[in-house]
């Protein structure tokens, strides 16, 4: 039988393997909760999280076997094609990384899950050493509390192990907030400390006095004794420490100290404040003369107090700022109000710099104006900043005009706009209008109204960034068309204003609508063109029924005018003309379809249909020809594409094709036309023809005007690429390896893969 271990180790697998199912199991249902009730795909982040859960509550083994089950689980039923194991090739590199990166994650949990449970073993241990510890230091408390001074007892390395209830008293603290903030009560300038360390380092008794935070955070001076307890051995075990309050003494002393030095600080401390502030100060009469410049207002301008006082500091102040600056400081002195003005004043080295003149009135008891005070402040570095910053602003508003941009700024909560000029006038609203939302929908084209509605409440609800275009409707009636971008700027956790730019694009619209207006009709052009060429071939489609329906017809009259009619030849005969008719006018049908000039339609068609359907208009100039016609049909998706823009790439095409055979003779001349899916699932049309081949340069012949016919105009080849690279595909034409000719093809993504990308 298995042993005691052997049966706990396997019931714990057991246990892990359960609960990392039970945790996929309700990580997949959550999947198609997501799916069901607010149409989110789930991703691999989802049952991420079910393996860090499983990892910290039951260890790294567990997380395994949930890795493994979540791979299972997430490409079994979330991953093409479903409830299959299946895994595609690009699928790999996906579900390796998941596995990977939740291995590291479950990793990171099971490690701190079992750092925590030490930690905890620890703290139990620590909290009885302490509990221990503590009934020791109790027990020497009540000895030393009766002491009438303040007594501490120290570590060697010089650490509080106990206070008596003086110290206790006067600190305020406590012994562990000794231990922690004990040297936090001397004064950060006294040298106490450093003389404290030196006795500690040298181990010799000390004395000293230093002042000492009380409880109330005041401080009181004590004189302080400290001495070492030795062993036998003459190493110190404690320091023992006593203070004793000399805060009466010392208030005593200082005072006679400070009232002798007071008068000297103070007239020292004002002149040196004076000289050393980082400002440039002075002093006037009541009439406005200098009597008194700071060191630094002369160190700056290279006067000296002699030539600066009076009126003579003002040559020092640039001469297109002189009359202003006396105007303004003669209506100071009248009003006897505090002012300031700028003006520019000249260094030491002959350069001037911007400078803020402040002064105020200093009066008397009577009201009198005494003096004047003031400062100089240099605000060169402000004023260059206000013009690079006024010039940046004048620069952008005349690239906004320039662009037909605005920008913008919106705050959500508060509803506060703020708008560019060039806002303004794209808009046609009045120049600085409280904007407010209601007020730009009202501006909004009704038939964007709601989708603009849906914009701003998905600003409101915390969307990141916008990229979308929308109609205004002017007051004289006529349509402007915007694109704004737009993204929200975030200020730590606060949802933050929105910023962007919107661009008056009517003129760029119109533009492309006449670009595609004349592309359509170049398309209809070498539609025309086209059939044109084929036209001996459409004509012998057309007169092959009509010719039979002559006959039909005649043979009718022949059987009526016999003198017992039979009346099944007759339906026979007007059966055939019946089919015939409906022959010739499927073959018109067919021409009017590529003749039409149509607005362009993108539905689902199938490429083998296109292709079919040319054919069948075609097949005459192909046999005629002697080409040998190959139609090989694979599975090819369906496109959404214009019907009748694709026959015409197909017609073009093929005529191209048995042109290209036209002056072959010495070999077979076949046409294999091919319909497939390549390697990136998009559907491919090939057509292989056994013709003269391509030029050297096989990509001139996409170039407009470029031609290898002797009458071609040369815009065939271009128009089929401009409507299949408008259909999002590719057209390209390649040399036949294996034998003369070439091969023209193009390829456009399935309908399902647009139909996805617009969702």
């Amino acid at each position: 039988m298995p042993s005691r271990l052997t049966r706990q180790f396997l019931a714990k697998i057991g246990l892990d393997c359960a609960y990392a199912c039970a945790v996929v199991a309700i990580t997949v249902a959550g999947g198609f909760g997501l799916q069901a009730l607010l149409a989110i795909a789930p991703s691999a982040s989802l049952f991420s999280c079910g393996v860090m859960y499983v990892a910290w509550r039951r260890g790294i083994a567990a997380a395994i076997v949930a890795i493994a089950m979540a791979i299972l689980a997430f490409d079994y039923f979330f991953l093409p094609p479903l409830q299959s194991f299946a895994i595609r090739a690009h699928d790999v590199p996906q579900l390796v990384f998941f596995a990977a990166a939740a291995l590291f994650v479950a990793y990171l949990c099971d490690s701190n899950r079992r750092t925590n449970q030490a930690r905890r073993g620890l703290e139990v241990e620590l909290r009885a050493s302490q509990s221990r510890v503590a009934e020791a230091q109790l027990e020497l408390q009540q000895t030393v509390d009766s002491i009438p001074a303040m007594l501490s007892v120290y570590r060697p390395n010089g650490i509080h192990s106990l206070v008596n209830k003086t110290w206790i008293d006067y600190t305020g603290l406590s012994l562990e907030q000794a231990v922690q903030k004990g040297g936090t009560l001397f004064h950060p300038d006294d040298p106490e400390r450093e003389t404290w360390r030196q006795a500690l380092a040298s181990g010799r008794p000390m004395a000293t006095e230093a002042p000492i935070r009380g409880a109330d955070g005041a401080f009181q001076w004590f004189s302080i004794r400290r001495a070492p307890l030795r062993d036998a051995d003459g190493r110190i075990q404690k320091w023992f420490s006593i203070g004793f309050n000399i805060e009466d003494r010392k208030i005593a002393e200082d005072a006679l100290r400070d009232r002798e030095a007071r008068l000297a600080a103070t007239e020292r401390e004002l002149r040196l404040t004076l000289d050393l502030i980082p400002t440039l100060a002075w002093r006037t009469a009541a009439d406005g003369s200098a009597d008194y410049l700071n060191q630094r207002w002369l160190d700056y301008t290279g006067l000296s107090l002699e030539a600066a006082r009076g009126w003579g500091w003002i040559s020092v102040v640039h001469p297109d700022d002189r009359a202003q600056l006396h105007d303004r400081w003669r209506e100071m002195l009248a009003s006897h109000e505090p002012g300031e003005i700028e003006a520019r004043m000249r260094r030491l080295d002959g350069s001037y710099r911007w400078f803020l003149f402040r002064a105020e009135a200093h009066c008397g008891d009577g009201g009198e104006v005494v003096s004047w005070y003031g400062t100089n402040t240099d605000i060169e570095d402000r004023k260059r900043a206000e013009f690079e910053l006024q010039r940046s602003r004048l620069y952008l508003a005349e690239a906004q005009k320039l662009s037909k941009t605005g920008s913008f700024a919106w705050d959500p909560v508060a509803d506060r706009h703020l708008w560019s000029d060039q806002t303004y006038q794209i808009t046609d609203i009045e120049p600085r209008t409280a904007v407010t939302t209601d007020l730009l929908l009202q501006r909004i084209h009704p038939d964007d109204r709601l989708r603009m509605i849906n914009q701003l409440g998905c600003a409101k609800d915390g969307a990141e960034a916008w990229d979308y275009e929308v109609r205004l409707l002017m007051p004289n009636q006529t349509i402007k068309q915007l694109r704004v971008v737009a993204h929200r700027l975030r200020r730590g956790d606060e949802a933050g204003e929105i910023v962007g730019a919107l661009m008056d694009i009517t003129e760029t619209r119109r533009a492309q609508e006449a670009l595609n207006t004349t592309r359509n009709a170049l398309a209809h052009a070498g539609r025309i063109a086209t059939l044109g060429e084929i036209s001996a071939t459409i004509a012998h489609e057309v007169n092959q029924p009509l010719a039979a329906i002559v006959a039909n017809g005649q043979a009718c009259l022949r059987f009526l005018d016999r003198p017992a009619p039979d009346l099944n030849d007759v339906r026979g005969a007007v059966e055939w003309i019946v089919k015939d008719g409906n022959r010739a006018a499927e073959v018109i049908r067919r021409v009017r379809g590529l003749m039409t000039k149509a607005d362009f339609e993108r539905r689902q068609v199938g490429l083998e249909g296109i292709v079919a359907e040319v054919v069948a208009l075609i097949q005459n100039e192909i046999h005629s020809q002697g080409i040998l016609l190959r139609c090989d049909f694979g599975a090819a998706p369906p496109v959404m594409a214009d019907h009748v823009q694709l026959q015409q790439v197909v017609l073009n095409l093929i005529v191209n094709a048995i042109e290209a055979m036209h002056a072959v003779t010495d070999r077979p001349r076949t046409l294999t036309i091919r319909t497939s899916r390549d390697e990136t699932g998009r559907a491919v049309v090939a057509m292989e023809d056994s013709g003269i081949g391509l030029p050297d340069n096989p990509q001139a012949l996409f170039d407009p005007f470029v031609s290898t016919k002797p009458n071609g105009l040369g815009m065939g080849l271009p128009i089929c690429r401009s409507i299949i690279e408008e259909h999002g595909g590719q057209l390209w034409a390649t040399a036949n390896a294996d034998h003369p000719g070439a091969t023209f093809q193009f390829a456009l993504a399935p309908a399902a893969e647009l139909a996805r990308a617009a969702e």
